[in-house]
């Protein structure tokens, strides 16, 4: 018959098991908070919400970083993760944004 014991070892590893499990949803609300969002342009008026869906604006670039509302001309930064704003698009934008009048910082 064999005898149903743990080990130092097989405690230690359940251990450690159970605090990342535990943490999971700690550090998923941490990840939560530093995204944000810069599509509400409910308080633009509908010839600058033309001209934000004529350039195509979108909250994540399909250039990533090497093209991104951070690195254009036009755009006016804010505070980090917070949305900043451009001379061109009017309402909120994104730092990882992007649209068609993209321009690169001179």
């Amino acid at each position: 018959m064999k005898k149903n014991t743990f080990s130092r070892r097989t405690l230690l590893h359940n251990t450690v098991h159970l605090a990342v499990l535990s943490s999971a949803p700690v550090l998923l609300q941490a990840c939560k908070k530093a995204e944000f969002r810069c599509d509400d342009v409910s308080g633009l008026s509908a010839q600058d919400a033309e001209l934000r869906a004529a350039l195509e604006y979108v909250d994540r670039s399909p250039h990533d970083t090497a093209k991104s509302c951070a690195s254009c001309a036009f755009y006016v930064a804010n505070d980090e993760n917070q949305c900043g704003q451009c001379t061109l698009v009017k309402g909120p934008i994104h730092p990882l944004g992007y649209c068609n009048s993209w321009a690169a910082k001179g």
